[in-house]
């Protein structure tokens, strides 16, 4: 139930870096480290059986968008310390001290209470299927007194009453609407009984409003992580239309059936790959949250895997990571026992690797080999940088001579000129810059 230093870390230079858009996007590491926290303490309420699966997926998804809004505050509230009483950017390593408070709460004690109470709550949530399930035999529930050390007051007058399962009593009523609530339900065949005297409806704490059996929310969109309302929210984004329809509907929000947060958490791809860019021939473009965009070759990289992308293609835009990493292995996997092992190319295009390969001004034409060789270096397909119009006569010298190296592969090799790129070589075929043979 812990978020590990590595991610913590990951996360936080991101954050200092603004290496996406704080107000609008989600800071993948922290993201995907709290919802599998969350999904960790749902799951575990349901067996093998596939009674409840779809109830399941629906508490999984409540625990992305909890957890999307989480973030969201937590990355803003460290933004918010970034600066110095002087408006300029603190050193990281005081911005650090500034921030782990912050860190500290939510990914500690916080995490800790929210991560007991999502525990809790499934349980509860599973049982209540299983009570509408079974209500023909046992119409009745019992409210059982709390397991905790140390009871709360304000459910125990509630404890040993009985109510049919659809009785309204159990709207205004019933465990797990206190944080680290330990009351449960228990269906009964038992008769009913008086609802106490003096019986005001309660008021549930912030973010644990309805009944989760019902909802399919591990907790509620009251809690304070959320907008008070749609226009309050970030991520709330829509046209000009929909927003003046909006205007004149009173939209009222609805957290958990909101398609702006659902866009934003879709946009981040799994081993920290975010969706930016979905193309209407159904081409993709991710971009891990660790590539390297203040390299000098990065806009090139991003021009060219927009190309790819356009044509239909899924196009991911890698980092470097260390060969032992986890990380390397599930974003690098096919390149292990290769030649290309401990390799990280600059993207993938249909799962196939490329490196691109620039060169530092001035220019000659002897950078060509150089480019070459340095790219193949990194995978047998290769883009090169001819923005300065070496003859093609002279590539393809230059390819010829590397063909038949000791070791050397080339499958492909491309070249990048004037915002474009095209096929030049392919499997011992060279293509002319009309297409033709």
């Amino acid at each position: 139930m812990e978020i590990s230093e590595s991610v913590l870390r990951k996360a936080l230079e991101n954050i200092y870096k603004k290496k996406f858009n704080v107000d609008t996007d989600i800071e993948p590491h922290l993201f995907e480290a709290l919802r599998d926290v969350f999904n960790k303490a749902t799951d575990g309420a349901f067996a093998a059986s596939d009674h409840d699966r779809d109830f399941q997926q629906q508490l999984r998804h409540s625990n992305d968008v909890f957890s999307a809004f989480k973030v969201h505050r937590m990355q803003n509230d460290m933004v918010a310390r970034l600066m110095d009483s002087n408006g300029n950017l603190k050193p990281f390593k005081q911005w650090l001290k500034d921030v782990l408070p912050i860190a500290s709460h939510q990914c500690g004690a916080w995490l800790k209470t929210e991560y007991d109470t999502a525990v809790l709550r499934a349980h509860q949530a599973a049982d209540w299927q299983q009570f509408q399930r079974e209500s023909d035999v046992l119409p009745n529930l019992k409210w059982m007194p709390s397991t905790s050390l140390h009871p709360g007051e304000d459910h125990r007058h509630y404890w040993g009453v009985i109510r049919p399962v659809n009785d309204k009593f159990w709207n205004e009523h019933r465990p797990g609407d206190r944080w680290n609530c330990k009351c449960s339900l228990s269906s009964t065949d038992e008769p009913i009984t008086p609802v106490p005297d003096n019986d005001e409806v309660s008021q549930p704490q912030a973010g644990l409003t309805g009944n989760p059996g019902m909802t399919g929310e591990t907790f509620s969109d009251d809690h304070p992580y959320f907008p008070k309302s749609c226009q309050d929210c970030d991520f709330y984004r829509p046209d000009l239309k929909n927003r003046l329809k909006n205007l004149f509907t009173n939209r009222v929000k609805d957290c958990y059936s909101c398609p702006y947060i659902d866009k934003c958490i879709d946009r981040l791809g799994a081993d920290g790959f975010k969706l930016e860019r979905k193309y209407p021939n159904g081409g993709t473009l991710y971009i891990h949250s660790d590539a390297d965009k203040d390299k000098n070759d990065y806009k090139a990289i991003l021009t060219i895997a927009r190309i790819f992308a356009k044509e239909g293609k899924t196009v991911r835009i890698t980092p470097r990571l260390h060969h032992k990493s986890e990380e390397y292995r599930s974003i690098y996997g096919s390149l292990i026992g290769t030649r290309y092992e401990r390799k990280c190319p600059d993207f993938q295009v249909d799962g196939v690797f490329y490196e691109y390969e620039g060169f530092i001004k001035p220019w000659n034409k002897k950078k060509v080999g150089r480019m070459l060789s340095h790219g193949l270096d990194q995978s047998s397909r290769i883009i090169i940088d001819n923005t300065k119009g070496c003859s093609e006569r002279f590539i393809r010298k230059q390819i010829m001579a590397r063909i038949h190296l000791p070791k050397q592969a080339i499958d492909e090799v491309w070249i990048y000129e004037k915002g474009n790129v095209r096929l030049f070589y392919k499997d011992g075929t060279f293509y002319k810059n009309n297409g033709g043979n």
